[in-house]
This record gives structure tokens, sequence and C-alpha cells, in this order.
């Protein structure tokens, strides 16, 4: 797909050079298929894209790769790109999408006047498998979307648990050592987090002072049933430890299928701490805190 990403930066020129034939990640489909029809081939590479990774949908291209007019602008009266978007929503469940129309212009001799070309990208999917209008799976194979045998929609399902991994770091009172602040580090999910790696920016004062060379640490798995807990300062003394200002968490790790992820976080050495309940038995009020905060920011 990182060939195709930023499609709402795509113009005329773009189409030009597209690849002349069709791939695993690029579907043309022509101008004269009528819009009945187009709708529900939409709803099948939606669901053959997302369950394959992802790639791009293209209306308005024929077979050889040739611009061959565009489509209407309007479907009576909606536009061409809600219409699409509802075309999309008769795939279940849905995953993430962009659209985007290209317009006739003086300098687009091959896009008719008041007619589009219609791009859709289809984003890589951790709700696999996605069923299309007529209620059956479809994967990308080469070219074609094929539909998908049972073994290869169980498969998909059995994806679901490789969802990324959601940590966050949060500071509390010790539960166990009175007067002492410490910094633990919880995963919001089911998913382990594996080969973290933990480091500040700027680094807060009493590391930098004496255990600066020990950084980034390296942690081998965080779950939900284990979190990484570490002493941060002394009740009354976290802006000696980390002076005045905020201080960057930075946490870079691994799913288990070796995708890498990095996650940012500002820690704020004026804030109250409270005691909390964080292991084996996690406070299900705190992740849900987190994750509902998580959401607006």
């Amino acid at each position: 797909m990182s060939s195709y990403k930023n499609i709402i930066e795509w113009d005329y020129e773009v189409l030009l050079d597209l690849p002349k034939e069709e791939s695993s990640e690029l579907e043309y489909k022509s101008s004269k298929i009528p819009l009945d029809i187009l709708r529900n081939k939409i709803s099948i590479a939606a669901s053959s894209f997302w369950n394959s990774g992802g790639g791009v949908f293209i209306t308005g291209i024929s077979d050889n790769g040739t611009i061959d007019g565009g489509i209407p602008m309007n479907k009576g009266k909606q536009s061409i790109r809600d219409w699409a978007d509802n075309a999309i929503k008769l795939t279940e469940p849905l995953g993430e999408y962009e659209i985007y129309v290209i317009e006739h212009e003086a300098a687009t001799p091959n896009i008719d006047e008041d007619r589009v070309i219609l791009v859709i990208r289809f984003l890589k999917s951790n709700i696999v498998p996605h069923m299309a209008y007529d209620r059956k799976y479809y994967i990308r194979a080469g070219a074609h979307s094929d539909g998908a045998t049972h073994f290869q929609v169980e498969t998909l399902r059995s994806l679901r648990q490789f969802t990324k991994p959601n940590i966050r770091g949060v500071m509390r009172s010790h539960p166990n050592k009175p007067r002492i602040e410490e910094l633990v580090i919880i995963s919001l999910n089911d998913t382990v987090a594996l080969d973290v790696k933990l480091t500040f920016d700027p680094f807060p004062l009493a590391l930098k002072n004496h255990f600066i060379d020990d950084f980034p640490l390296e942690i081998p798995a965080i779950d939900k049933n284990n979190p990484f807990r570490m002493d941060i300062s002394g009740f009354g003394f976290r802006e000696q430890a980390f002076g005045k200002d905020s201080v960057k968490l930075i946490l870079e790790f691994k799913d288990v299928l070796g995708n890498e992820y990095r996650v940012e976080q500002m820690i704020n050495p004026n804030k109250n701490l409270q005691p909390m309940a964080i292991g084996e038995d996690i406070n299900e009020r705190l992740v849900k805190a987190i994750e509902n905060l998580t959401k607006k920011i």
C-alpha cells in the first residue's frame, strides 16, 4: 500500500502515471459500468481489499489502464462521493477508507465534462473478515477479487487477535512503599507488546544524573496481566526528580507479527497522584477512563 498513499494529493498526472495493469493493490473499473452494478462491485472491492491488506479502487479507468471519460458527478440528488460512501457501507464490518474524486478541467481531455474519476483507498484492517453486500467474503488474488473459502475466512477471523498493542504510561502513588511514586506501563487491550523500549525526552533530572546510560530500558513483553513498574521519585520530591516542565515518555514496541510502533506521551510532574490498583486484576475503571481519554484526544 505504500505506493498508493495520500490519494487526496492525486491529480490527472498521477492517473496517467498509474500502471496499465491491475494488481493485488490496484483495481480499475470502466466508466461504462452502470452505477447500480458498480455499487455492488465497490462493496466486493471493499471486502477483498480489507481482507487482503488494503488497496485502491478506481472507477473511470478501463481494464487496460486508460482513462475512459469518467462517471457522473451525481446520482440523482446525491453527490457521487456520498453515493460511493453508501456503497461501501454495504460491507460489514466497516473498515477504514478514503474517497477522492478528480474532476473535469481544461487540462484533463480524457475526463468528460460533468464527469469525475472516483478513487477509493481501502486501508489495512485489523477487524477482518469483511462481508460484502451479497453476504459473501472476498480476498484479493492477484488482479482479481475471488470468493474466500471457509478455511480462508476462519484464518482471517483468527487474525483479529493480532490487533495493535495499546500501551500507556500512568503515574501513581506506590501501593506498598509509602511516599514513593512510580511509573506503570499498562496495556489497554488484550494484545501483547513485545520488545518494548522505554525512554524519556528530556530525561528527568534524577534519571539523567544517575541512570542515563541504562536507557532505553528494554522490556521483553507487556500485556494486560503483566504491566511494567518503575519507581520514579519520593513523595514531595517529584519536581526535583523531573524538573518543572513536562517530560515526554517514549515507548517503542512490536506486535506478534513484527510490526513496529512508537507512542509518545507527556508526563506532567505537577499533577497530583492518587493510589490506584494495577496488576493481574487491573482496575477496569482505570482502563476505561484512559480509553475514553485517548478517544477524545
